[in-house]
């Protein structure tokens, strides 16, 4: 039986990319998964590892995880479900598995039907919400005054062992000349929200990452019964030297996958 896969680009690179990133482990999988790419809309700087090796356009699904750029994704996502789907899993890398997940968290919050029957986020940082009723406030460390305190009462602090990346220090009032008032900021973490994903998952990990600790976070934002965890001694990549096990998660989850349809 045939798993169609969709494929969700990391910020600053694009589908080709990605293709070429995951070109190796695809090779090595069954003929029958049927993996398809796309791109993110926006236009941004490239990825520091891509910039002198891949040509432009350099893509994102949004340029700062505020709930309306959040938003916006999880439709992006949407249109190419409708457009090209359906899909029985989606693959993502970095920015590209943050958004899958935070779209999979929010259909599950609203009890509606999954998008997906299975997923495999690479290098994943924590995912953000669209709303403000769910997630840590983190408006604060984004530059953005929290002076007007969050309506649902939300936590604001962000655990410390996340905190490893300069994102977090942008300003968006800078980045997009809008008022501070009109943006949020809304991080999910496990210690903050009960909402699980709970199809099966897979999960690869470099160990040099610097956004290593979200990936493990984002393990705890997904059923305990149903994920396989991978993590390996490299960093921010779909690392070709792990290949053959990348596989292996990908095949026990989809494996999964398919007794659920059988």
């Amino acid at each position: 039986m045939p798993v169609r896969v969709l494929c969700l680009h990391g910020q600053g690179v694009n589908s080709a990319v990605f293709q070429k990133q995951t070109q190796s482990l695809r090779e090595m999988l069954p003929a029958d998964y049927d993996f398809r790419f796309f791109d993110g809309k926006y236009e941004c700087e490239p990825a520091e590892e891509v910039r002198d090796y891949y040509q432009p356009p350099y893509l994102t699904w949004y340029n700062t995880p505020t709930v309306e750029k959040v938003k916006d994704a999880h439709e992006q996502i949407r249109q190419i479900i409708e457009s090209h789907g359906p899909f029985d899993a989606v693959m993502g890398f970095s920015q590209g598995a943050a958004v899958a997940a935070s779209l999979l968290l929010h259909e599950e919050l609203e009890s509606k039907p999954l998008s997906f029957k299975a997923a495999i986020f690479i290098g994943s940082p924590i995912p953000f919400a669209r709303t403000t009723q769910v997630g840590i406030d983190a408006r604060s460390y984004f530059g953005v005054p929290n002076t007007l305190p969050n309506a649902h009462t939300r936590p604001s602090r962000i655990p410390p062992h996340l905190l490893t990346d300069p994102a977090y220090l942008r300003n968006p009032a800078q980045l997009e000349r809008v008022s501070c008032d009109n943006v949020q900021y809304q991080m999910f973490h496990p210690t903050a929200d009960k909402v699980r994903i709970t199809l099966p998952t897979g999960h690869v990990m470099g160990m040099q990452d610097k956004w290593l600790c979200h990936s493990k976070d984002l393990v705890g934002l997904c059923q305990e019964d149903c994920r396989v965890v991978l993590q390996h001694y490299g960093g921010h990549e779909v690392p070709r030297a792990y290949t053959e096990e990348i596989c292996d998660v990908v095949e026990t989850v989809f494996g999964a996958l398919l007794e659920k349809v059988t």
